[in-house]
């Protein structure tokens, strides 16, 4: 009998044990659902830093969530546009080359990671020497054709291909060639395409300052300046979100002559 007695105890215990388990469990998922919601939010108000904030306290909570480092990798590379310090703007794309790479790994179905890291790529690429600089393009090009391929409707997937079509098939064709005997060989890249992928994204999210902003420059580069001058006034119009956009519409008024 006090055996039985013992066993119903112990059986007792552990299942209040496992409920409880379970109960902290869904709590902590909760929260960090409420977590990620609050953090979007605030990323889609503009307030990057208050975004940050938020993850990293939920980073706290539960280190080496996919979740929150896909986000964290998108909101730094944010942040390297925020700052003309050189050692904080390297910091910055340090971070999110590591986090995105971690989120990748770890979600390699998401196309929101993918495309965060080749956000990361793409603005590290600036920071290197020219032969790194054309491999790291390489993987920009991975990431975000990956990214569109589990999602077309991603509007900055397309806006990071068309940077990336237009500036690679800019590229000096000497170092391309040199890039090319070591990292292998390279998609091909035109500034046709980059037209295309501009067009997209902009009817993906035809409010987006910086689609119309980086499509303008493009055009100017191109020599289409009534075209670019288009895509201009459209910045100008525009309500901005962020400081990033703010600026855009500082460039806008100064290539409209206000």
């Amino acid at each position: 009998m006090r055996h039985l007695y013992l066993f119903v105890f112990s059986f007792a215990l552990l299942t209040r044990l496992a409920a409880a388990a379970a109960a902290t469990t869904t709590s902590a998922a909760a929260d960090l659902a409420a977590n990620l919601a609050q953090a979007d939010q605030a990323e889609q108000a503009g307030e990057t830093d208050r975004a940050i904030e938020i993850l990293k306290r939920a980073e706290n909570q539960d280190p080496g969530n996919a979740q929150i480092e896909k986000r964290l990798s998108r909101l730094y590379s944010w942040k390297i546009e925020d700052t003309n310090i050189p050692g904080e703007r390297k910091n910055y794309a340090d971070l999110a080359v590591r986090l995105g790479e971690n989120a990748v790994r770890k979600l390699p179905g998401d196309p929101q990671a993918h495309i965060a890291l080749a956000a990361a790529y793409g603005e590290i690429c600036d920071m290197l020497d020219g032969r790194t600089r054309v491999e790291y393009s390489k993987r920009v090009y991975h990431e975000v054709t990956r990214g569109l391929q589990l999602d077309p409707s991603n509007d900055y997937g397309h806006l990071i291909l068309a940077r990336w079509n237009f500036e690679m098939a800019n590229t000096n064709p000497i170092l391309r060639g040199i890039a090319q005997v070591v990292y292998g060989q390279f998609p091909p890249a035109s500034k046709e395409e980059a037209i295309e992928n501009f067009r997209k994204a902009i009817a993906l999210a035809p409010n987006r300052i910086i689609h119309h902003a980086e499509y303008a420059k493009v055009l100017e580069a191109m020599g289409n300046m009534p075209a670019a001058r288009e895509q201009w006034q459209k910045v100008s119009e525009l309500k901005p979100v962020d400081a990033q956009d703010r600026r855009y519409q500082t460039l806008a008024a100064a290539r409209l002559g206000r």
